[in-house]
């Protein structure tokens, strides 16, 4: 069960039922599943794959910048925008599958009573 949830979800699916969309638009979640109407709402990711990805992208392109730098030596305004849009393209492109995995994530620990959050 806990698996399937993840993988609904990393295929933007219900994570309850696997056939409604997850998302109704590029990141915006869908209040409730259009095939067994499953409040979505109560599943929220906030703001945490958009700050797991800056970290993790940032921890991979700032030794990246310091070896260009070191062995080029660009202007500093190439390198910020460079890396600048670098980072912007990587986040937003795996933005939405964190984002789904974070919600399944969310729906495998599930509690509708509440009792344990």
């Amino acid at each position: 069960m806990a698996s399937e949830a993840l993988r609904r979800a990393w295929h933007n699916r219900c994570p309850n039922c696997g056939e409604g969309a997850l998302f109704q638009s590029r990141l915006k979640m869908a209040e409730s599943c259009a095939v067994c109407g499953f409040d979505l709402s109560v599943l929220d990711a906030g703001d945490g794959p958009a700050s797991l990805l800056v970290l993790f992208y940032g921890a991979l392109i700032v030794p990246l910048a310091f070896w260009v730098e070191s062995l080029f030596a660009p202007p500093l305004w190439m390198q910020a925008v460079f890396w600048g849009a670098v980072m912007l393209v990587l986040t937003l492109k795996t933005l939405r599958p964190i984002k789904a995995l974070m919600i399944g994530w969310q729906f495998r620990h599930f509690d509708a009573d509440k009792r344990f959050f």
